[in-house]
């Protein structure tokens, strides 16, 4: 399992990485490079996954009803 920490503050770093190594839990670092590759490798495999349509319920209902006809402002 990976984890992915963004710890803007060092010192919360320090303060971290002697209980990482007590647990035996390795450690690795990112540059930004990589990190902005991980980021979109990210946000790909949510989008791939999709999501379930049959919970949005029927998309022709929903546009019929939306779209009543309705007294527009400024029309006679």
């Amino acid at each position: 399992m990976q984890i992915l920490l963004d710890i803007p503050n060092e010192s919360d770093l320090d303060a971290l990485l002697p209980l990482l190594k007590r647990l035996r839990i390795s450690v690795s670092t990112l540059d930004e490079g990589e990190k902005a590759k991980f980021e979109v490798e990210a946000a790909l495999k949510i989008v791939r996954a999709g999501c379930d349509m049959k919970s949005f319920g029927d998309a022709l209902t929903w546009q019929k009803e939306v779209r009543k006809d309705r007294e527009l402002p400024f029309r006679d």
